[in-house]
């Protein structure tokens, strides 16, 4: 790979060298148009203009050369003018190629709102409902057909996602509940894992927060899980910001819940919202204390980098989102952080336009995409079509393989139920992959 050619410290005309390589790359990538238009982003009218400062230079050498990126460094990363954030992108892509190679990759899955009720009052959500206003919970039978019809299409994904203890609210849930046999959304969800499972489709569960008990039964089924953290700052929680009144998103609970689950080696999925209140001190703190988890744990296998994007008629509706400068930092600055080995992910369903970009800033994973079903959680934004997403990577260099709700560094007896594994295996080539037709 060139950049990993150009490093810093070997030449000072590297860095000419590697912005010449830009050029070329962007214009034959991009287009001209849209290559002029990302580098206005960056307050340029011409590659040549760009330059680092020699801290900035340092930085990004030592994070090139595999040394850790400290709090103090990454703060200064988050200052950095217009003008120097290609070269935080170099290092972010130096780090994803040298470990991550030539692969990008993402899932196919079906979507499963088990239930929209939900106790916390995010400012920022349009996922949650209230009882009247659709469905209480899906039956057995409609969790079923939507198993088999993704079987069917293809899709190795069976990914459920619920309201916060909504049992914990409103009677009228429970009373659904308590109809079907269960006490609690958690029965209900490893219940109906078992059942994906038994059709053909891995469950992925983002339950919420969960007792190591409950986690102890999802694990029987589910090869991966996930909760993002969000943010840890409490300061969220205060009135008037987007957590308040929000329980379950206590950053200690969620905390502790990941350590539950990295107690019984669950692979997990984490990561933070960008854009909804937040300082990037915050944004940076969130991200080492994700970092501090995986060192203790080793289990999160991904990293999202969620982009919040307003809609109409939530309390942060009239809320500036981040702007694509201010994500393309955060997404290179989190590469930085976690290294090469994280796996990185960007929803490129929020990031329509210019998600293949991300691959820039040292993204590796595109995430989960659906044929079949609405992200119920931002249904304002379909999924890219997956043409569209091999022909966009292909057009940067890169492979865009299929993969499991589980990393393939995650398949192995230490972090899968021995029954779900054998299934695992059954579903994946020699590299851990879904095989190519």
């Amino acid at each position: 790979m060139v950049v990993l050619k150009l490093l810093p410290h070997r030449k000072r005309n590297g860095w000419s060298l590697y912005m010449t390589f830009l050029a070329e790359t962007w214009e034959k990538t991009f287009g001209a148009r849209e290559s002029a238009r990302l580098l206005e982003t960056f307050g340029a009218g011409d590659f040549s203009e760009l330059r680092p400062s020699p801290k900035l230079e340092r930085v990004v050498s030592k994070a090139i050369e595999g040394e850790s990126v400290t709090r103090e460094d990454a703060l200064y990363l988050t200052e950095l003018f217009p003008k120097e954030v290609p070269f935080l992108l170099l290092a972010a892509s130096a780090i994803r190629n040298r470990s991550r190679g030539k692969t990008v990759t993402y899932s196919k899955n079906v979507f499963v709102p088990l239930t929209q009720l939900c106790r916390d009052r995010c400012g920022y959500c349009t996922f949650k409902i209230e009882p009247g206003e659709g469905t209480l919970l899906m039956t057995p039978e409609d969790v079923v057909d939507m198993a088999e019809k993704g079987a069917k299409a293809g899709c190795t994904e069976l990914l459920f996602v619920t309201g916060d203890k909504p049992e914990l609210a409103y009677q009228v849930y429970r009373d659904a509940l308590g109809e079907i046999g269960y006490q609690t959304t958690a029965e209900y969800l490893i219940d109906m894992g078992k059942t994906g499972l038994e059709h053909g489709i891995f469950p992925h569960t983002n339950l919420g927060l969960s007792t190591p008990e409950e986690l102890s039964e999802f694990r029987k089924s589910n090869p991966s899980m996930g909760l993002m953290l969000e943010n840890i700052s409490e300061r969220l929680l205060k009135r008037g910001n987007a957590h308040h009144g929000c329980a379950d998103k206590v950053p200690k609970l969620r905390m502790e819940t990941m350590e539950h689950a990295g107690d019984l080696s669950i692979p997990w999925t984490s990561g933070i919202l960008v854009g909804i209140g937040e300082t990037f001190e915050e944004r940076i703190d969130s991200l080492y204390a994700l970092l501090e988890l995986s060192r203790r744990y080793g289990h999160l296998q991904e990293i999202i980098i969620q982009n919040f994007n307003p809609k109409e008629g939530i309390k942060m509706e009239e809320y500036p989102p981040a702007d694509f400068l201010e994500m393309l930092k955060t997404v290179a600055i989190s590469r930085l952080v976690f290294g090469g080995d994280m796996n990185i992910q960007i929803p490129p369903n929020l990031n329509n336009r210019n998600f293949t970009f991300y691959l820039t800033a040292g993204i590796n994973d595109l995430g989960g995409v659906s044929p079949l079903t609405i992200d119920y959680v931002n249904p304002e934004a379909p999924w890219p079509q997956v043409e569209r997403m091999e022909t966009e990577v292909s057009a940067l260099g890169y492979e865009l393989r299929e993969r499991l709700p589980v990393y393939p560094e995650y398949i192995d007896e230490r972090w899968i139920d021995p029954y779900v594994l054998g299934k695992v295996r059954e579903r994946v080539d020699e590299r851990g992959y879904v095989p190519v037709n």
